[in-house]
Protein backbone atom coordinates (compact mmCIF):
# COMPACT_ATOMS: atom_id res chain seq x y z
CA UNK A 1 0.00 0.00 0.00
CA UNK A 2 1.18 3.59 0.69
CA UNK A 3 4.12 4.82 3.07
CA UNK A 4 4.35 8.06 4.58
CA UNK A 5 5.73 9.77 7.77
CA UNK A 6 3.80 10.12 11.42
CA UNK A 7 4.54 13.07 13.55
CA UNK A 8 2.67 15.64 15.69
CA UNK A 9 2.29 19.29 16.41
CA UNK A 10 -0.43 18.61 19.05
CA UNK A 11 0.76 15.54 20.64
CA UNK A 12 4.64 14.57 22.39
CA UNK A 13 3.85 11.20 21.97
CA UNK A 14 4.35 11.25 18.29
CA UNK A 15 6.58 14.33 18.03
CA UNK A 16 9.59 12.35 16.54
CA UNK A 17 8.50 11.11 12.82
CA UNK A 18 8.17 7.45 12.77
CA UNK A 19 7.32 5.07 9.49
CA UNK A 20 4.07 5.05 9.19
CA UNK A 21 3.35 1.60 6.43
CA UNK A 22 -0.27 1.17 5.63
CA UNK A 23 -1.62 -1.99 5.61
CA UNK A 24 -4.63 -2.62 5.21
CA UNK A 25 -8.20 -0.55 4.35
CA UNK A 26 -10.86 -0.68 6.74
CA UNK A 27 -13.86 1.01 7.58
CA UNK A 28 -15.75 1.64 10.34
CA UNK A 29 -19.66 0.93 10.57
CA UNK A 30 -21.12 4.06 10.25
CA UNK A 31 -18.90 4.19 6.71
CA UNK A 32 -15.85 6.33 7.30
CA UNK A 33 -12.77 4.93 5.98
CA UNK A 34 -9.53 4.06 8.62
CA UNK A 35 -6.78 1.92 7.11
CA UNK A 36 -4.36 -0.24 9.88
CA UNK A 37 -0.85 1.13 9.69
CA UNK A 38 2.85 -0.33 10.80
CA UNK A 39 4.56 2.15 13.07
CA UNK A 40 8.44 1.96 13.03
CA UNK A 41 9.30 2.88 15.65
CA UNK A 42 6.88 2.05 17.47
CA UNK A 43 4.59 4.43 20.18
CA UNK A 44 5.76 2.95 24.04
CA UNK A 45 2.73 0.96 25.07
CA UNK A 46 3.52 1.51 29.01
CA UNK A 47 1.33 3.67 29.63
CA UNK A 48 -1.27 1.78 27.99
CA UNK A 49 -0.64 -1.21 30.28
CA UNK A 50 0.91 -2.57 26.97
CA UNK A 51 4.38 -4.66 27.08
CA UNK A 52 6.88 -3.34 24.62
CA UNK A 53 5.87 -1.00 21.69
CA UNK A 54 2.86 -1.02 19.38
CA UNK A 55 3.52 -0.57 16.01
CA UNK A 56 0.24 -1.47 14.80
CA UNK A 57 -2.66 1.61 14.70
CA UNK A 58 -5.80 2.04 13.18
CA UNK A 59 -5.62 5.38 11.30
CA UNK A 60 -8.44 7.54 9.81
CA UNK A 61 -9.11 11.00 8.93
CA UNK A 62 -9.41 13.56 11.57
CA UNK A 63 -11.68 16.15 9.25
CA UNK A 64 -15.42 15.20 7.64
CA UNK A 65 -14.71 14.56 3.83
CA UNK A 66 -11.34 13.93 3.77
CA UNK A 67 -10.17 10.69 2.36
CA UNK A 68 -7.32 8.49 3.85
CA UNK A 69 -7.64 5.95 1.13
CA UNK A 70 -7.00 8.83 -1.62
CA UNK A 71 -4.73 11.24 0.23
CA UNK A 72 -4.03 14.35 -1.87
CA UNK A 73 -2.69 17.19 0.22
CA UNK A 74 -0.11 16.66 3.00
CA UNK A 75 -0.15 16.67 6.21
CA UNK A 76 -2.94 14.78 6.47
CA UNK A 77 -4.84 14.99 9.79
CA UNK A 78 -5.36 11.70 11.43
CA UNK A 79 -6.93 9.93 14.35
CA UNK A 80 -4.34 7.64 15.82
CA UNK A 81 -6.00 4.48 17.72
CA UNK A 82 -5.54 1.39 19.36
CA UNK A 83 -7.92 -1.88 18.39
CA UNK A 84 -9.68 -3.49 21.04
CA UNK A 85 -9.38 -6.47 18.28
CA UNK A 86 -7.00 -8.79 18.15
CA UNK A 87 -6.92 -10.55 14.68
CA UNK A 88 -7.78 -7.64 12.42
CA UNK A 89 -7.38 -9.16 9.29
CA UNK A 90 -10.46 -11.06 9.86
CA UNK A 91 -12.66 -7.94 9.63
CA UNK A 92 -13.50 -5.57 6.96
CA UNK A 93 -15.19 -3.08 9.32
CA UNK A 94 -15.04 -2.56 12.47
CA UNK A 95 -17.15 -0.80 14.96
CA UNK A 96 -16.37 3.17 16.75
CA UNK A 97 -16.08 1.30 20.38
CA UNK A 98 -13.62 -1.47 18.69
CA UNK A 99 -10.72 1.60 19.12
CA UNK A 100 -9.83 3.97 20.98
CA UNK A 101 -7.77 7.16 20.07
CA UNK A 102 -4.24 7.38 21.41
CA UNK A 103 -3.20 11.24 19.36
CA UNK A 104 -3.65 13.32 17.04
CA UNK A 105 -0.75 13.24 14.02
CA UNK A 106 -0.17 14.37 10.82
CA UNK A 107 1.07 12.01 7.73
CA UNK A 108 3.83 13.69 5.76
CA UNK A 109 5.76 12.76 2.28
CA UNK A 110 8.83 12.30 3.45
CA UNK A 111 10.57 12.63 7.13
CA UNK A 112 12.05 15.91 6.38
CA UNK A 113 8.76 17.27 5.89
CA UNK A 114 7.77 15.32 9.29
CA UNK A 115 10.65 16.76 10.86
CA UNK A 116 10.01 20.43 9.78
CA UNK A 117 6.27 19.94 9.38
CA UNK A 118 6.17 21.49 6.26
CA UNK A 119 2.59 21.90 4.62
CA UNK A 120 1.97 20.95 0.56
Amino acid sequence: MSMYYLSSLESKRLSDPRECEFLRELRFSTGKECVIAKLSPGINGEEFGIVGDIETVILSARYEGASITSIKECPFFVFVALSHIKCLEKYEEIEVDDVEIIAWGELYRSRSDAINHVFD
